[in-house]
């Protein structure tokens, strides 16, 4: 980056601050670029919209407000439209698809959010909005009561079993194949000593 003072070096530079956002204080790092030659302060557009990203991050943290990705991830596991979910969490036409995008919701409406990912909770949602849903409410009640949640099984646990499962098979085919005991079934402590 360049100064736009004199088009000479800059550095970058950083300090805690304080913002307010509704009513609420919020200490970020905001970072900024100091010119070399004259030693003014500047920031750009990336650096800003970082301090809100920032102050917005911890705002959802502090209240439970899903996130942005969080709402698109719930909506996409479903297969459901914005509008759609609009309905179900009893808000206007397109306001889910906006907080999708980044609108940050009231700590009530936030709340009302963070319902939707329970699946009983859902269901509820659904149920009251059954007026609003028309001949669509039985197929998007039956979507999410079919909807199973993927099993996360630790890669560890996945090569253990498979692991035991080969050897398991190897040497019950080599016990079967010779008929008698495996070498390591007949270890002998006397023998071990000998060598």
């Amino acid at each position: 980056m360049i100064s736009p003072f004199t088009g000479g070096k800059v550095t970058r530079k950083h300090k805690l601050e304080t913002f307010t956002f509704r009513k609420e204080k919020f200490t970020v790092k905001r970072f900024y670029f100091v010119c070399n030659d004259t030693g003014r302060e500047f920031t750009n557009n990336d650096v800003d919209t970082q301090v809100f990203n920032d102050i917005y991050k911890q705002y959802r943290e502090r209240h439970g407000i899903p996130s942005p990705e969080r709402l698109k991830d719930l909506r996409s596991k479903y297969g459901f439209s914005a509008h759609i979910m609009s309905k179900i969490a009893g808000m206007g036409i397109n306001q889910y698809g906006l907080y999708e995008n980044g609108e940050m919701p009231t700590i009530a409406m936030g709340q009302k959010l963070t319902l939707l990912f329970d699946k009983k909770s859902l269901l509820e949602c659904i149920d009251k909005a059954q007026p609003k849903l028309g001949k669509s409410y039985l197929k998007i009640r039956a979507t999410v009561e079919a909807f199973n949640e993927p099993q996360i099984v630790p890669m560890a646990k996945v090569f253990y079993r498979d692991f035991t499962e080969i050897v398991q098979s190897l040497i019950c085919s080599k016990v079967e194949a010779i008929d008698r005991k495996p070498r390591w079934a007949t270890y002998n402590q006397e023998w071990a000593m000998a060598y």
